[in-house]
């Protein structure tokens, strides 16, 4: 029997000794610590764009009963974004040169690609004062540059035009899509 009892007393210590093996790495008495690092950035935009009035926008041609048809009064050129979606420019005006109370509408707003072309290929004779229109020619669907673009403007001085100074502005405007 004490042969037995040996037997039993190793068999009994090594149940033990397994025992507490599978305890020690049981995920019962297991500790985990984690932690976590948030990371944010910002790509700033480089929407750019340049608008240059020609000389001649500053001192246009007035004189009473003449149609003026297709006058070149600047360009844009560097239009440009990293917007993945592109870029569109919109140009908003009153549409109109203004001295006191008198006024004399634009006949048509006109645009080009390039900017040595002297004949519009896209017009817009359908003017409503202070509603913004889309140019046709820089209006892109991927990050890059447009091309440069020259505008024109129409009017017709009435014969009957009082005297004075008339101004008037075009403002363009490019936003990110």
């Amino acid at each position: 029997m004490v042969i037995m009892n040996k037997f039993n007393r190793i068999l009994l210590a090594s149940g033990l000794a397994a025992t507490a093996s599978l305890v020690a790495n049981s995920p019962a008495f297991a500790d985990t610590k984690t932690g976590t690092v948030n990371l944010s950035g910002t790509v700033a935009t480089s929407l750019a764009m340049t608008v240059t009035p020609l000389s001649n926008a500053t001192s246009l041609a007035m004189l009473p009963g003449v149609n003026y048809s297709d006058v070149k009064i600047g360009n844009i050129t560097g239009a440009t974004t990293n917007s993945a979606n592109g870029f569109k420019v919109t140009v908003n005006s009153t549409w109109r040169f203004v001295s006191g109370g008198n006024s004399i509408p634009f006949i048509d707003f006109a645009e080009v690609p390039g900017t040595t072309s002297v004949q519009p290929s896209v017009r817009r004779s359908t003017l409503v004062a202070n509603t913004p229109v889309d140019l046709n020619s820089i209006n892109t669907s991927a990050p890059g540059a447009a091309q440069d673009v020259g505008f024109f403007i129409s009017y017709n001085v009435p014969s009957n035009a009082a005297p004075g100074t008339y101004t008037g502005s075009i403002t363009f405007t490019a936003t990110d899509k």
